[in-house]
């Protein structure tokens, strides 16, 4: 018989949490993953969610579905709080998916894969877009290309006004497709704010790529420059969640990640570069870490 897995979401006030249980437990697009349990630091949106989706319990604290979940889902709409969600499972030896952005602490990340890393836990997470039909296209075009590529761009949404750790609530997403496109070694950034928006220039051995994180345009765009050509998509996000869901399904019934322990924290030393060299006025070196 085939194990079922019982999933308990934290963070219930991200609309994430809802479009994961819709998928798992209305959809029921998998016969064997079924979320049982929510918390979270709002308890009118936790109340909400256990009854629109008929859970089992509602935990007063993450650590109350220890014993009680297979794996969890850490979506709270902050990720100052996602390491802290995440660890007491984490120790426990439970797989867990942490959503964007993964943390915002760099020495939390690194601790925290640590661990599972030593535990042997799968982990999955961060933007849901590096998985996109689009993003996959633009990273095959720069991998054919790789020793003719002059440059490349990627644009997406900002949000650097907000209660939820400013710049890094929204801009993993665009840090995670460049980072899938073009490669996890970058070595440096120098980037400016206008006006919210903010223009990264990162620095790789051999060529310099754009990231434009623009206040006030909803769409996601990348480019990859070669001597051969401009290749260039809009990036469709609509499945995103899907995509999300089918990763961290195929992580629990094998046992196996798709991406690195490496490869998911990146994203949160490439985020905390550009913030430090927007608000400097420096160039900064993007520090490399050991998982």
């Amino acid at each position: 018989m085939k194990k079922k897995f019982r999933i308990g979401i934290i963070g219930s006030e991200n609309s994430h949490a809802g479009a994961f249980m819709n998928i798992f437990n209305k959809e029921n697009i998998y016969d064997d993953i079924e979320v049982v349990a929510v918390g979270g630091i709002d308890s009118e949106s936790n109340q909400k969610l256990f009854e629109e989706y008929n859970l089992e319990f509602i935990a007063e604290k993450p650590e109350d579905m220890l014993g009680k979940v297979d794996a969890v889902m850490i979506t709270a709409r902050d990720g100052k709080y996602h390491a802290q969600f995440a660890k007491p499972f984490i120790e426990a030896g439970i797989p867990a998916f942490i959503d964007k952005p993964f943390t915002v602490n760099k020495q939390e990340a690194v601790d925290l894969l640590k661990t599972a890393k030593e535990k042997g836990v799968p982990v999955c997470g961060g933007s849901s877009l590096k998985n996109c039909y689009d993003v996959l296209m633009l990273k095959n075009e720069f991998e054919t290309n790789k020793d003719k590529i002059l440059t490349g761009t990627v644009t997406a949404p900002v949000n650097t006004t907000n209660p939820y750790s400013g710049f890094f609530f929204y801009s993993s997403h665009l840090a995670e497709i460049s980072l899938a496109v073009f490669g996890y070694d970058p070595l440096s950034v120098t980037a400016i704010e206008k006006n919210g928006s903010i223009v990264a220039t990162v620095e790789y051995d051999n060529f310099c790529v754009a990231n434009c994180f623009a206040s006030g345009c909803y769409q996601y765009h990348g480019q990859v420059v070669s001597n051969k050509r401009i290749y260039a998509r809009n990036i469709d996000e609509s499945m995103c969640y899907k995509h999300e869901c089918e990763e961290f399904v195929e992580m629990l019934r094998t046992g196996k990640m798709k991406f690195t322990y490496a490869q998911l924290i990146a994203p949160v030393f490439y985020l905390n570069a550009i913030y430090d060299s927007y608000t400097t006025g420096q160039k900064v070196e993007i520090e490399k870490f050991e998982i």
